[in-house]
């Protein structure tokens, strides 16, 4: 199924790259892949989302919280 809107995924906080790739698991006992974004750096979050749409506002929204400070 596809995602209505996909959001742009931010540059990445640590490097300023902006490569960053959408990743999947299907841990055991579920049934749907659960996503999240990472760069290559190695920075990623570890909180999964349950569609890509939500993978990329999940981690837009971490990097907006950090430019707060």
């Amino acid at each position: 199924m596809a995602e209505p809107y996909m959001p742009d995924i931010l540059p990445c906080s640590s490097c300023g790259s902006r490569e960053q790739k959408l990743e999947s698991c299907l841990p055991e006992g579920r049934r749907q892949e659960v996503w999240r974004v990472a760069c290559p750096c190695g920075s990623a979050l570890t909180q999964w989302a349950v569609s890509p749409g939500s993978a990329v506002r999940l981690w837009n929204r971490y990097l907006g919280e950090g430019e707060k400070d």
